[in-house]
């Protein structure tokens, strides 16, 4: 799980709401198909991450084969007082790795 920063107009600094100012946590699992355990990373609010940096979703324990996972991921952005008002554009991405 990473993000960008997120920008509206030039995207100079009263335009720019820093990733950072993002909370992530991936909650538990809703349902899994196949074998194996998947333990969430941040399974309730009160284990979100600021996402500065790339987090973990989840993990996987078991052998490789045809498994899947739904889970329901959580964002919340702290805007600044110093943002100006616009449509912000950022990316979040979840990846498998």
């Amino acid at each position: 799980m990473s993000a960008s920063d997120f920008t509206t107009g030039g995207g100079t600094g009263g335009e720019t709401i820093s990733k950072d100012r993002l909370s992530y946590w991936s909650g538990p699992m809703v349902s899994k198909t196949g074998q194996g355990t998947w333990p969430p990373g941040q399974p309730t609010s009160a284990n979100a991450q600021s996402l500065n940096v790339a987090r973990v979703a989840f993990s996987y324990t078991g052998s490789m084969g045809n498994t899947s996972v739904i889970f329901q991921p959580t964002l919340v952005m702290s805007v600044p007082a110093s943002a100006v008002v616009g449509t912000y554009t950022g990316t979040v991405t979840h990846s498998v790795a």
